[in-house]
């Protein structure tokens, strides 16, 4: 065999190890949730003599409607006023910062410590922005909440009472709800994902005593633990993954209350949705490539380096798929007949693959008694599709991630917002047509994964190519600015 040839089947052979190490991951996850109940929180019982100071962090960036909404709520989080602050992180354009200060006027209650900050830089992101709040305030304990969350009033009563009786505790974390989720068909796909990562990989990880990742709101934290972590830090763009980790590492543990839902906003738009997965992606990379060393240098278990490793890089499924396809088309391309062996394994990992994908989808739906909804079919279908459209935008999103040192923090839009990068789906589309040209009729084994992804970045393509930009949304910085 072809020198060549031989090397391209072995870093395939390579590829679907890794891809399918992955998918044994999210099956184990599965198992775990359906063999195991989520445990129990312990929760202080306090009298309102007793209850601690609580800063409550509002981190908004031209968040318009939304920071109104989200500080409303704030102010009628059940807490007594003496012992409540509540700070409005503004890190918007100055000028609409004096609107939004005249704007706030009687949204929250007289008698709450009520601040509105804003740094004048950008420097760090939304970390940056937590860390300066933190300047302002000496509290035991920090709630955050995005703009697009709305906590109920007993969310403290809930959550602050559980890292109180336990002080090895860096974070309790709330399940997420979707206010919007019925607004279209990727709202309901979106609606999927995340009721399985909160409803079957965090409530598995907390049940099997694995580290769980903060996910950036709708949570409170142990100030002790932040800064024993050492404090938010804005060199990733998930600075939530980020201290989680590095929490992890200094001992502390973290909770799942899966029966608080906070409910959120989702991205509306292929645009907006690609660019929130692109910056995630980016963000996992990141902190992969900053603490995987440190990790795996660490003084803990094996089990735990093991298990924090693979949290850490679910990221590289997007990049490993590409991977996967380009070297099966240059195969192709070469007219080399793929090993036996190696077709095989291609074929179980995309089977293993696609039924731990489908299987891990609808055990969050029937956790959540979801399942027997209208239209759940079809959904949990394009739940499988959609983001294989994600594959070229995630796979930049890593290169940068280990290539670059420029950080683009591309926010999430808001319902009225259209991203306004420049990828408005054309790689998508372009990829997505060309593909079927030789692939299906190439390959057998590969046939079924090249369905997705054809599928996929046609659809993302089509949908991210029909929109057109209204608002700016784009915010790019340079470590250092």
């Amino acid at each position: 065999m072809h020198g060549v040839s031989l090397f391209l089947q072995v870093a395939l052979t390579c590829v679907l190890v890794t891809v399918c190490t992955l998918s044994v991951q999210l099956a184990f996850l599965a198992w775990v949730r359906v063999s195991r109940k989520c445990p129990s929180v312990k929760r202080a019982v306090l009298a309102d003599s007793e209850l601690p100071h609580v800063l409550v962090q509002l981190p908004v960036c031209n968040e318009g409607a939304l920071a109104l909404r989200v500080a409303a709520a704030a102010g009628r989080l059940d807490w007594p006023a003496d012992r409540l602050t509540i700070q409005l992180l503004d890190d918007g354009d100055g000028a609409n910062h004096e609107a939004l200060a005249a704007q706030m006027l009687g949204v929250v209650p007289a008698g709450i410590d009520f601040q509105i900050l804003r740094r004048g830089v950008r420097t760090g992101f939304k970390a940056g922005n937590l860390a300066f709040g933190l300047n302002h305030s000496n509290a035991p304990y920090v709630a955050v909440f995005d703009a697009d969350f709305v906590p109920s009033a007993d969310f403290l009563r809930r959550t602050v009472p559980a890292l109180v009786a336990d002080n090895g505790l860096a974070f309790v974390q709330a399940r997420w709800g979707h206010a919007n989720r019925d607004a279209n068909w990727l709202t309901r796909v979106q609606g999927l994902l995340l009721d399985a990562h909160f409803a079957v990989e965090q409530e598995a990880r907390f049940s099997a005593g694995m580290p769980i990742s903060f996910n950036g709101t709708a949570g409170v934290w142990s100030r002790a633990a932040i800064e024993s972590g050492g404090g938010w830090s804005g060199d990733t763009l998930t600075e939530d993954l980020d201290l989680s980790m590095r929490c992890v590492m200094k001992g502390w543990r973290a909770a799942m209350l899966p029966e608080i839902v906070v409910p959120g906003e989702l991205p509306q738009t292929a645009a907006a949705w690609r660019a929130q997965q692109a910056r995630w992606t980016k963000g996992h990379a990141q902190v992969a490539r900053k603490l995987l060393p440190s990790v795996w240098t660490s003084t803990m278990p094996l089990w735990k380096k093991a298990a924090m490793s693979l949290q850490m890089c679910q990221f590289a499924f997007y990049t490993l798929a590409f991977m996967s396809a380009v070297i099966s088309l240059t195969l192709m391309y070469m007219g080399v007949a793929t090993i036996a062996g190696v077709a095989l394994l291609g074929l179980v990992v995309t089977m293993l693959g696609l039924g731990t994908s489908i299987g891990y989808l609808y055990l969050g739906q029937r956790v959540l008694e979801r399942q027997h909804e209208p239209k759940f079919f079809a959904s949990l279908l394009l739940a499988v599709v959609f983001p294989s459209g994600l594959i070229l935008a995630n796979t930049r999103a890593t290169f940068e991630a280990f290539f670059s040192t420029r950080m683009d923090f591309n926010r999430t839009t808001r319902a009225g917002e259209v991203y306004a990068g420049g990828w408005r789906g054309g790689p998508e589309l372009i990829a997505g047509l060309l593909l079927p040209a030789f692939a299906f009729a190439e390959s057998n084994w590969s046939a079924l994964f090249f369905f997705f992804a054809v599928s996929g970045l046609v659809s993302i393509g089509f949908m991210g190519a029909a929109n057109r930009s209204r608002q700016p949304v784009r915010q790019p910085i340079t470590p250092g600015e």
